[in-house]
């Protein structure tokens, strides 16, 4: 059974804020907001943030709003990009926790409440997040997300141990969705106008604390035609999805490179741990990112000729 809404107050805020980032959702909106109004556990807020759509995403969110109070609605005059609408949900939030849903995922009923109970009961945790199975455009199972099983140790007892994981892995970068503790949120530069911002935030997360997994599949990831990983195949040609305002040659690897090591210094870490993670930053670029760097530089000098 679904929990029911707590009164919204001023004097109290709801403990978790959900931020829902959407443009042109119409299609999978309805279930998105079916699962997150089925959680068992009810203490949140919705913060949709409708990315000036053209379809019919504005006359869902508003239906769903007069059907249950939590859900608060904000339109932007125009697209101003996808990350600037994912911290637009953000900057608009008033829980100590905080989530982002993507507007065609679908959660099983416990995630929330689990996800709570995880950070409740680790305290140096900043992050707690579920595994994946995909789902394609009916709600239909295809599988587990690529990186499911992978022993990924997010939990490491060192900032520098996470880090490594966090940058030398090629994850998917699901726990973007995870539930977060607010205050570590603001200590991150949030999602940048950027390909691959996720695994910065992820990174700069996983240098103030550990990302804990639950046990359980409790996240439905839809994977569909219309995501942008799959319009936009190139990751150069995708920096205009994250910043609409984007012009010029485009560098994303070197982006996250410089992204990486900003985050290090940044960290307040003690010097000897900040050149640990840094160490991180070069089996990265040693392992797999080298190849990358280059495919920059000659993807752009091809595209001048």
């Amino acid at each position: 059974m679904a929990a029911q809404a707590p009164p919204m107050s001023a004097e109290k805020p709801p403990r978790l804020s959900l931020g829902l980032p959407v443009y042109n959702g119409e299609r999978f909106l309805a279930a998105c907001l079916e699962s997150i109004l089925g959680q068992t556990w009810g203490d949140f807020e919705v913060i949709a943030c409708d990315n000036a759509s053209t379809d019919g995403t504005a006359a869902m969110l508003a239906a769903y709003a007069d059907r249950d109070s939590r859900i608060r609605i904000h339109r932007a005059g125009e697209n101003r990009g996808a990350a600037a609408n994912f911290n637009w949900t953000f900057e608009l939030a008033r829980g100590e926790l905080f989530k982002w849903c993507a507007a065609d995922d679908v959660l099983q009923p416990t995630f929330l409440a689990k996800c709570v109970a995880a950070l409740d009961s680790q305290p140096d945790a900043v992050l707690a997040w579920s595994g994946a199975l995909d789902i394609d455009d009916d709600g239909r199972v295809l599988r587990e997300i690529y990186d499911n099983r992978h022993p990924m140790r997010f939990d490491a007892a060192t900032p520098a141990a996470r880090f490594h994981e966090l940058v030398c892995w090629d994850h998917s970068c699901i726990a973007v969705f995870g539930v977060v503790r607010t205050p570590a949120m603001r200590r991150t530069s949030l999602i940048g106008p950027y390909v691959g911002s996720d695994r910065t935030f992820l990174a700069e997360l996983g240098l103030q604390g550990r990302l804990v997994r639950i046990g359980d599949d409790l996240l439905l990831h839809r994977e569909h035609a219309g995501r942008s990983v799959n319009e936009i195949a190139d990751l150069r040609r995708r920096t205009v999805w994250f910043d609409s305002k984007a012009r010029g040659p485009a560098f994303p690897h070197w982006r996250l490179l410089r992204e990486y090591v900003r985050a290090v210094n940044a960290s307040g870490l003690p010097p000897a741990e900040r050149s640990r993670c840094l160490m991180g930053v070069a089996r990265w670029v040693k392992w797999r990112a080298w190849r990358q760097l280059l495919g920059d530089v000659s993807y752009n000098v091809r595209s001048k000729s």
